[in-house]
């Protein structure tokens, strides 16, 4: 019957972040998950920001130490064999200038199991069990429910719960957020696994850094990725309508392999085993959103919330930031701080600010492809560079003037009806 002060819902990289961040803040969290650690998992290449955040944390070390490739940028190739180049760079804090920077493609086995190591050596409470159901009184959430590997169900008391169960949108599923509704993408399936030998691209300059994350298109939502994460160690997947794959009438594997040498001509070349390290799976529906995901006694963070398409890999980044606003929303909440602005109210806020604009890049790229492509090699390239950073918060992006001219062009399109619940 002990109470915690706050329960994490997921060990992933949102819940070992929030953990961390409230421990520098002298809050010592319980953190609940139902798998083991190392376990596999997608969303291996980080954004500039992302890779400042594991600085932030102290963890650049433990990084540097598993031999993770390092990223310098993402190449994205037309059918056409047409790059465009994105250069990971940060911005000086005195001079604002835009400064070479690096960040890292990781395994995810390893990388979440990083995190969630660093958050229990500094204090993190851990509990292996699987989430069962919110408590409430009288409408506020006072706790987590859950059932141990014995099969016992445990009530667990706490002042503030928080959702970190990515795709699995623990609060939004028993309808302690707003409705889940389908996002723009969820009618796609992405079919992934993990090859060996592939060509990689070997040269001085950045754009030609072997642990680069490259992006493959066909045509419209069809898509592939490939990043390196470890020495000859190729993380690949398709991402295409969930009709296309069906028409195909092949299982995972026969259609992972078929498209990875078919897609796009610059993808074939690099081609040289379609054989698997990794069992091939697949993800489907992945696109929705939430409302009201903050409240009397809980919060959620990345996926646990929104979700958009993973073509330009701001997952972890979304989550790893999300935690840290979501901590200091809770220390100010725990320690009473009283301003006209609910704390939680000001976590929303900010997020959706960060949401929209990734929501605005992947929507113009795929909406306006000419135009997106003009942005990224034109005279304001420095502000998809910042998009891509994930500079999404604050006066950076409000002032993005190629950001800007995205919300224009795609004003019309969001006027027209959204989707039905899912």
């Amino acid at each position: 019957m002990k109470r915690r002060q706050v329960i994490i819902i997921g060990g992933g990289p949102g819940g070992s972040a929030t953990a961390l961040y409230l421990i520098k803040a002298g809050i010592k969290p319980l953190i609940v998950e139902r798998q083991s650690f190392p376990r596999y998992h997608i969303g291996e290449s980080l954004s500039g920001e992302c890779g400042n955040a594991v600085r932030k944390l102290n963890l650049d070390d433990e990084l540097t130490a598993q031999n993770y490739p390092v990223k310098h940028g993402v190449n994205v190739y037309s059918p056409r064999g047409t790059p465009f180049w994105v250069e990971v760079k940060a911005r000086c804090p005195e001079t604002n200038c835009l400064l070479p920077n690096v960040t890292w493609s990781v395994a995810r086995s390893s990388f979440d199991k990083i995190l969630l190591d660093a958050a229990r050596e500094r204090g993190a409470e851990y509990m292996e069990g699987d989430a069962v159901a919110a408590l409430q009184d009288d409408g506020r959430i006072i706790g987590l429910q859950i059932r141990t590997p014995a099969g016992a169900l445990e009530n667990l008391y706490c002042d503030v719960l928080v959702d970190c169960s990515g795709q699995a949108t623990f609060l939004a599923n028993r309808g302690i957020t707003g409705p889940k509704v389908k996002g723009s993408y969820s009618n796609q399936i992405a079919v992934f696994s993990q090859i060996e030998d592939m060509i990689l691209d070997s040269g001085d300059e950045p754009s030609k850094k072997p642990g680069n994350t490259l992006i493959f298109y066909k045509e419209r939502d069809h898509w592939a990725w490939t990043i390196p994460i470890a020495p000859n160690v190729i993380s690949i997947g398709v991402v295409a309508p969930s009709g296309h794959f069906k028409q195909q009438g092949l299982d995972k594997t026969e259609y992972l392999r078929k498209e990875m040498t078919t897609l796009n001509p610059d993808l074939t070349r690099r081609i040289t085993k379609t054989s698997f390290l990794e069992e091939v799976r697949a993800i489907t529906s992945y696109s929705y959103s939430t409302t009201d995901y903050a409240g009397d006694g809980f919060i959620c963070v990345g996926d646990s919330h929104v979700f958009t398409d993973p073509i330009f890999s701001f997952g972890v980044f979304l989550a790893m930031r999300e935690a840290e606003f979501a901590a200091e929303a809770i220390t100010k909440r725990l320690g009473g701080v009283r301003n006209d602005k609910d704390p939680f109210e000001e976590y929303i806020e900010a997020t959706i600010e960060g949401q929209d604009a990734i929501r605005d890049v992947i929507d113009t790229f795929w909406e306006y492809p000419l135009v997106f492509t003009r942005m990224a090699s034109g005279p304001h390239q420095d502000d998809i560079t910042d998009l891509f950073a994930g500079r999404v918060y604050g006066d950076i992006v409000r002032n993005n003037v190629s950001r800007n001219a995205m919300r224009r062009l795609l004003a019309e399109r969001r006027a027209r009806p959204v989707s039905a619940e899912v």
